[in-house]
């Protein structure tokens, strides 16, 4: 058997090298890995962050429409309650009526009892409950959009969040065709 020692030393120069390169490339992919790993978190992170953001506008929003509610339908509880409790006013004194001279206007043909009676009866039933379904609708709307960032956050897995985002979004179909009605 023939023994080159030249030979067997120049192929274990070549696996020496080899397993340097291999060492080395498995140093590198990780800190690939690392790398990739600090980038996700940060992403993440910032994502999160954003979201969470958003939610806090989302919530600082609502609570504005919900004050301005409250206000709008206090000042329009108080307006009725004024206007039908509120003293006629005063007549015009007698010399302001003189110096301003005015415009005659033909006087109107007074509205026919039955027809201003329907139409008001009519007005009242109908705005009470469509102010209630746009209120509502608001309210799923708000909702919807809850589900959509709880979902992004991933608080809620995907297969409840499509069973809730199409349960809501028929309850707004619905609502709307109602509104619509009520509209014509």
């Amino acid at each position: 058997m023939d023994l080159n020692i030249t030979e067997i030393l120049e192929q274990l120069k070549a696996i020496e090298n080899f397993a340097s390169k291999v060492s080395e490339t498995k140093k590198l992919a990780d800190q690939l890995a690392e790398n990739v790993a600090r980038m996700k978190e940060s992403i993440n992170s910032a994502m999160n962050q954003a979201f969470a953001d958003i939610a806090d506008q989302i919530e600082q929003l609502r609570r504005n429409m919900e004050t301005m509610e409250s206000v709008q339908a206090a000042s329009t509880g108080k307006a009725a309650a004024v206007s039908s409790t509120a003293p006629p006013a005063p007549p015009p004194e007698p010399e302001a009526a003189a110096a301003e001279p005015k415009a005659e206007a033909p006087p109107a043909p007074p509205p026919e009892p039955e027809a201003a009676a329907s139409a008001e009866a009519e007005v009242s039933e109908v705005s009470p409950e469509l102010e209630v379904l746009e209120q509502k609708m608001d309210k799923l709307k708000a909702a919807l959009t809850d589900l959509r960032f709880d979902y992004m956050r991933g608080y809620i897995p995907e297969e409840e969040y499509k069973q809730k985002e199409a349960d809501l979004t028929k309850e707004i179909e619905d609502l709307e065709r109602k509104i619509a009605d009520l509209k014509k």
